[in-house]
């Protein structure tokens, strides 16, 4: 069990691991089809401006606006 309440991807640093909770918004689907969905592990690899994850050995930018609408618990 994870001891952590859930964030937005914004929260975390660079080189963070994350298992993600809950994607919301509008573009949900398609986060869903990129392979960002609830229980995937993604790193972050840039969390200035935009953010740069790592989901399945691919690369995803993200606006910081939709970055803000996906939650999740850091992995330790």
């Amino acid at each position: 069990m994870n001891p952590y309440q859930p964030a937005p991807l914004t929260s975390f640093k660079d080189g963070a691991n994350i298992l993600l909770d809950f994607i919301g918004g509008e573009a949900a689907h398609r986060l869903r089809d990129l392979g960002l969905r609830e229980g995937a592990l993604v790193a972050i690899v840039q969390n200035t401006g935009n953010l740069i994850v790592r989901v399945a050995g691919c690369r995803i930018g993200l606006r910081r606006e939709l970055a803000m609408q996906i939650l999740g618990t850091p992995v330790v």
